[in-house]
């Protein structure tokens, strides 16, 4: 199999490292910026390399992975699919709600699908949390708490897409990995949306820098999500109450399990190697190639996620400060 990777900034690195470390199937690149095109390349040792997207789908390949920016997804997407090529595309879905309907409409037409990215769900924590919550170990799970911090995400980025409305920033669509994984383990459909935030230091940026989610479900489920781009150290955390149970997990800890039953904790190792996540969600998307099979997260998760992403900025915008 051969596949095009479009992008090459952070994640598209990330990728591209993921399919040679393990030499899952062959790979071109795609990239207008001609230095860093170049760059990925000889560090790579890549020869198949393309200046457009138009330019590289003139060629043959079984699927290409979608990392430009937000904004871009769209005409990406429609490029791909009219060319008869299913894809994997970098959360989120789109930067509006409008080209993010369009997208999914588009799969629809041309039977195509878009494996949407939100990697932690191929991360052993995650998949971890979520056995238990689906095999009854919390009894009925009626609130969901998270929260992701740090100026990481910002200065990890090879542009400055994360800080700009046009290109589809801010923490509430960066971060949007919470609200996907959330609604994983939750199980339920969305009724109502809150969302309070703020440009609590970047004055000058015309997206959020923070933000409290308050989601709430069908079956009396509540979640709550934080956000900000702020904190000094990078970190992530869980917390999951059910009727018969409840579940903690910090990055770099164990996963802490309180059973009722029992009236105690009980500690499970478990910890994040994103080298397996990476290569676990690149190994899902080629097998959905192969096989043709739905993968885990398509165009129709992937929007039902982005309905929320828009629905907590236009409420948060109401009245930031």
């Amino acid at each position: 199999m051969k596949l095009l990777i479009h992008g090459c900034g952070y994640i598209g690195e990330v990728h591209l490292k993921t399919v040679l470390n393990n030499h899952l199937c062959e790979v071109a690149l795609c990239e207008m910026n001609g230095q860093r095109r170049k760059e990925v390349a000889e560090k790579y040792g890549i020869d198949e390399t393309y200046t457009s997207l138009d330019e590289a789908l003139k060629h043959s390949f079984d699927g290409v992975v979608i990392c430009t920016p937000n904004f871009a997804h769209k005409d990406d997407l429609e490029k791909c699919v009219k060319a008869g090529l299913n894809v994997m595309l970098e959360k989120p879905m789109s930067s509006t709600l409008e080209s993010a309907r369009e997208m999914r409409e588009l799969c629809r037409k041309y039977d195509k699908f878009a494996f949407v990215a939100y990697c932690l769900r191929f991360a052993q924590p995650y998949q971890r949390i979520k056995k238990m919550v689906t095999e009854g170990k919390l009894g009925k799970v009626f609130g969901i708490h998270a929260s992701v911090a740090g100026k990481k995400a910002i200065t990890d980025a090879k542009t400055d897409y994360r800080t700009k409305r046009a290109l589809g920033g801010g923490v509430i669509s960066d971060f949007s990995h919470e609200i996907d994984y959330a609604l994983w383990f939750g199980g339920k459909p969305v009724k109502n949306v809150k969302c309070f935030g703020a440009r609590a230091i970047h004055k000058e940026w015309d997206v959020l820098d923070t933000a409290e989610l308050l989601i709430s479900c069908e079956d009396d489920l509540c979640i709550a999500i934080h956000m900000d781009f702020l904190q000094p150290y990078f970190g992530r955390s869980i917390e999951i109450y059910g009727t018969e149970g409840a579940i903690r997990w910090r990055d770099n800890e164990s996963i802490k399990f309180y059973d009722c039953k029992k009236d105690k904790w009980i500690e499970m190792d478990s910890a994040i190697d994103w080298d397996d996540v990476y290569r676990e969600e690149m190994e899902h998307y080629l097998h959905c190639l192969q096989t043709g099979e739905k993968p885990m997260i398509d165009a129709e998760n992937g929007f039902e996620t982005f309905e929320v992403i828009d629905k907590c900025v236009q409420d948060a915008e109401k009245g930031v400060f």
